[in-house]
């Protein structure tokens, strides 16, 4: 008798052989530790490797170096079409709730779709160079990105603009929010710079030795990154210190994705993460020891070589978020920063 249950967790990676992978993640009642990860489909349509992954409520986005976004059903897993827009790579997806993707690519420019009929209402021009990572704020309100020409760009998402451009002297790996919205993170050669809303200024730095390529948090404050290592490290943003550091896989971490709230007394939180070692990992971390190595729930190895991660799950629907505007930008409308220097 199989007493294996699937639980509303499904993991897809994108990997350099082209292919997107998805797993259903299950566990057995007979068991709080018995956890697995089943293959529920693979999918073999872009014609270079997978670069970026989004998921919402319904839908996943993989974006590729074919300069294509493949849109998927993730209730029939069925591919409900394909967007072309980009002339390059595309670096960056995110789901703005439901209503929106908005992606960012190598050709310097960040598209807003609407999930209606997939139209792209809105492109964001601006960076002199290849997009590489963006992220909106929790409210929808802002959009952050990162490109090469070392630039941080705070884009108005009510008006459909960029509002401030900032010179960080150096390319960005990734840019990301913190679930409040208080706090966002830049990522820069071999530190991370934790950034404070209402100041816009850096308010502590994270001296991470070695570049730091991917990151999620565990809540509002904690953060877990990854990098050019085989070492997760735990950081409190607020209290500005390491909590833990562990050899999490046998190569450098390619994606992460943190699960939060998990369990019957939602106090505990599920990271997933992936590496150039092939492997998916399942890690569980309990809200009240933070400061101690999580356990370890299951490894799956996929024979592939991943390059990113997503999870497609049940999540609080956000509240609060302001349509993307149609309106034309202007250059100006470009503002500076009022902490840092900028170069427009």
């Amino acid at each position: 008798m199989n007493t294996e249950l699937k639980s509303n967790i499904e993991v897809i990676v994108g990997t350099y052989e082209e292919f997107l992978l998805g797993f259903k993640l299950c566990f057995s009642p007979s068991s709080k530790t018995s956890y697995g990860l089943h293959p529920s489909f693979t999918y073999h349509g872009h014609t270079a490797s997978v670069r970026s992954l989004a998921s919402c409520a319904k839908y996943l986005a993989s974006g590729s170096a074919d300069e294509t976004i493949r849109l998927f059903n993730m209730k029939t897993h069925q591919e409900v079409g394909k967007l072309i827009q980009h002339d390059g790579t595309v670096n960056c997806l995110e789901f703005l709730d439901s209503s929106h993707l908005i992606s960012g690519s190598e050709d310097g420019t960040i598209c807003v779709w609407t999930t209606s009929n997939w139209q792209c209402v809105k492109t964001l021009r601006g960076h002199k160079d290849g997009v590489i990572s963006l992220s909106a704020h929790p409210t929808g309100k802002l959009l952050l990105s990162v490109a090469k020409d070392k630039t941080l760009r705070t884009w108005n998402l009510i008006k459909g603009r960029s509002a401030y451009v900032t010179n960080i002297k150096a390319v960005g790996e990734f840019v990301l929010w913190s679930p409040d919205g208080s706090r966002f993170l830049v990522s820069l050669k071999n530190r991370i710079d934790v950034y404070n809303l209402k100041t816009a200024g850096i308010v502590h730095s994270i001296n991470f030795g070695r570049q730091a390529s991917c990151a999620s948090f565990v809540n509002d404050h904690v953060v877990v990154v990854g990098g050019k290592s085989n070492k997760l490290e735990l950081h409190d943003i607020t209290k500005k210190c390491v909590l833990q550091m562990f050899e999490a896989h046998k190569n450098r971490i390619k994606g992460l994705f943190c699960v939060r709230k998990f369990g019957t007394k939602q106090s505990n939180s599920l990271v997933l993460s992936t590496s150039s070692d092939g492997f998916i990992k399942v890690w569980k971390f309990e809200s009240n020891k933070l400061d101690e190595q999580p356990s370890l729930l299951m490894e799956f190895d996929t024979t592939c070589r991943p390059t990113c991660l997503s999870v497609f799950y049940e999540s609080p629907v956000r509240k609060s978020v302001t349509q993307p505007s149609l309106e034309d930008s202007s250059p100006n409308d470009v503002q500076q920063s009022p902490e840092i220097a900028v170069c427009a």
